[in-house]
Order: C-alpha cells, then structure tokens, then sequence
C-alpha cells in the first residue's frame, strides 16, 4: 500500500467536519512536511482554530509523520512554477522521493504533479479509501462532500459527480 503525504488542505477539511478519525484509522503510512504541520497547527492555534488543536493532538499521537525533502535541488526547481505554494511543492516533493501518493486539492500543484510525473489525489481520495476499508459509509462519503462544500472546500460539479462515481463503483466490487 503507498504512503500517502498530505498537504494542509485535507487535513484541514476532513478534521473540520469531525472526521480527523479518519486518520487514525486508515491503514497506511502517513506523512507530511514540517511546512504544513506548522501552517495547520502552529498557525491555526495562533489563530484559535478547533481543527488545528484536534490535529495536534494527531501529531502528537505519531498518526502523521514529519519529514523534509531531501532533494532540494528538485523542490527548487518545481517552487519556480507560478502560484505552486511552498506547501504543496514540499508535498509532491516528498512524494517523488519515496514513490508515495501526494494528497493535494491545488490545481496549480495537480498540473504539476502531472507534469513530473508523481501520483497524486485530492481529498475525496482519502473519504474513498476510507470507505473501501470499512471506516466510513457511502452516506457518509455524500455527508462529508456537502459538510466540506459548507465549510469552504471547493468542488466543481464534476469532481463531485466523479466522486460518487467512485463510491458506486467501490460498492458494486464489495458486493
């Protein structure tokens, strides 16, 4: 099973709709840069921001681990692209070096991945997965999309379409 990195944005959304235990209980390796640990707990606590301490808390806990780029040369070249967030550079970075999955919404940093060539998904992937390892329902997918959406994610008509796309097909295998 690919480790999975995680840029701000899932972590934010799934944890401000009250599924942070999503994380915990997905199995697989889990990881992130300090960039975004700091811009989703450090910045969020200064902030007064509920998710930020429940994602701290995930830190502390060792569900998320904290690596660095190693190839700098590389996060360099791909931080020259215009409106790439060094949040999300460092994520497809690491996901590069260790043959993970970069777990993005940024359509800057999709276009990018795909350029580079490194795997990456959004956060209906995670929602998905979970649901494929028994953790959430298919209603709960729908619930978590519209919470989301309510919450300030952005989501185009067709990406939502495809998500429930992919729930119906999960569902059908599992029969």
């Amino acid at each position: 099973m690919k480790l999975l990195v995680f840029n701000s944005t899932p972590l934010i959304y799934i944890t401000k709709i009250g599924l942070s235990r999503i994380f915990e209980e997905l199995e697989c390796e889990k990881l992130t840069s300090p960039n975004v640990k700091c811009e989703v707990v450090d910045e969020g606590k200064r902030k007064g921001i509920a998710d930020a301490i429940a994602l701290e808390k995930l830190f502390q806990k060792g569900v998320f681990k904290v690596v660095k780029p190693k190839y700098t040369s590389f996060l360099e070249t791909i931080l020259q692209t215009k409106g790439l967030h060094v949040t999300d550079a460092e994520a497809l970075a690491i996901a590069k070096e260790l043959g993970g999955i970069a777990i993005i919404d940024d359509e800057v940093a999709r276009k990018t991945a795909k350029i580079y060539g490194i795997a990456y998904a959004g956060t209906p992937y995670i929602l998905v997965k979970a649901f494929s390892q028994r953790i959430i329902t298919k209603e709960g997918i729908r619930q978590a999309i519209k919470d989301m959406i309510l919450a300030g994610w952005r989501c185009s008509i067709e990406t939502y379409a495809k998500i429930m796309e992919s729930i119906e097909k999960l569902e059908k295998n599992k029969e």
